[in-house]
């Protein structure tokens, strides 16, 4: 199944949740900053042979197309993500957890 980050038109959702061979349902999930807490909610379609791991990325795939930091690290707020990019202590290696990583002023794990 097709993660779909954009925004589904009632008319779509209605006409999924009809159909009674897709096994997809509409879901809201809520995800927080780690940094500040602030909560970003929307409604994903989902179904129930996902894990709670897959329905997440449902809506970490869409918050990154809205600026938010998700990976492996934790989720990231567009306040409070890194601001360098370049940060070998961000993104596939997580904030810090190569556990080798000096952060000067780089991102949120330098403050």
């Amino acid at each position: 199944m097709e993660n779909q980050p954009e925004s589904l038109s009632p008319e779509v959702v209605n006409a999924i949740v009809r159909n009674m061979d897709d096994p997809r349902y509409p879901s809201q999930i809520t995800v927080f900053c780690d940094d500040c807490g602030t909560e970003f909610t929307g409604e994903f379609m989902v179904s129930a042979e996902q894990t709670s791991a897959e329905r997440l990325e449902i809506a970490r795939a869409h918050m990154r197309t809205q600026g938010w930091q998700c990976d492996r690290s934790g989720d990231y707020c567009p306040e409070h993500k890194a601001e360098n990019g370049a940060c070998q202590g961000v993104g596939e290696y997580g904030r810090g957890l190569t556990g080798t990583t000096v952060h000067l002023g780089c991102c949120p794990a330098s403050r």
